[in-house]
């Protein structure tokens, strides 16, 4: 009767990792038009930056329910003394709020929802070290109490290739999309809570260089990964580099989930890690 872990498909957490620590993961939802997809379970990460290069439609993104998550607590509620949930930036999606009322709904069994702040593998790592403390027996408010202190660690730094995805949807003006595409500006942002600018570069070898200094810069990490949108070479060439920073063999790659992508669009490259205490 161990604690259970769960988080939301923006995790990233590759699919050997998920399985080897038996964490559960709640799907957002990807919207083409009419059509519906949940997030790595209908449509994997390659189907969506395929389609999405393809379609004329923009596609959109939505919060899971929270009875999609008291489904999931009701079903680890009949072999777990505890849950611990955690989830994307409540600055960035309404994940977490949908979390927290599903928490309501399962009074049957103790529930810990945390917002991470972050995004990807940002907070993917903390469910990979709630899954290790709940598999060495920790109890769940001890596993929550040190996953929060873990939390204001977190670095996430990445750069989009284009800003054509996030004129698309809204977030950035025309005129400014227009603009960094005829200067060739990638934008660099950052992750804090929220997204935030950071800095600009205009190429792919200048981002990684940058993205290394910056990475160096607030190190050493107890876990580091690379993040990449349809970008592996460019993923595998910053992971190289990295390895002076950090063993590489432990390195982290995995692909922004097609709910990222629906903002960042492909060719998205970046970095997170969380900081040694």
């Amino acid at each position: 009767m161990s604690v259970a872990v769960v988080v939301d498909s923006t995790a990233d957490i590759p699919q050997a990792m998920r399985d080897e620590y038996a964490i559960s993961v709640v799907p957002l939802s990807i919207i083409f038009g009419n059509e519906t997809f949940q997030d790595g379970v209908d449509m994997t990460s390659d189907q969506f930056y395929q389609r999405l290069t393809e379609s004329n439609v923009h596609p959109s993104s939505s919060q899971p329910s929270p009875g999609a998550f008291a489904e999931v607590y009701e079903r680890l509620a009949q072999n777990h003394a505890g849950i611990i949930s955690i989830h994307i930036s409540g600055k960035l999606s309404g994940t977490v709020r949908s979390a927290a009322q599903a928490q309501e709904l399962v009074p049957n069994i103790p529930i810990r929802v945390i917002d991470s702040g972050s995004v990807s593998m940002g907070f993917g790592f903390l469910g990979l070290e709630a899954a290790k403390l709940a598999r060495a027996g920790h109890t769940l408010d001890d596993i929550a109490t040190q996953i929060e202190r873990m939390v204001p660690n977190i670095r996430l730094w990445a750069v989009l290739d284009t800003l054509k995805y996030l004129e698309r949807g809204g977030r950035i003006g025309r005129t400014r999309a227009f603009l960094g595409t005829l200067l060739n500006v990638k934008p660099m942002i950052q992750i804090k809570e929220e997204v935030l600018p950071a800095e600009q570069v205009r190429t792919h070898k200048k981002a990684i260089a940058r993205m290394v200094d910056l990475a160096s810069a607030e190190g050493p990490y107890e876990h580091l990964a690379v993040l990449h949108s349809a970008a592996e070479p460019l993923a595998t060439e910053l992971a190289n580099q990295l390895g002076s920073l950090h063993p590489r063999d432990q390195i982290v790659t995995a692909q922004l989930t097609g709910v990222i992508g629906v903002h960042g669009g492909p060719g998205v490259l970046g970095v997170t890690g969380i900081k040694k205490a």
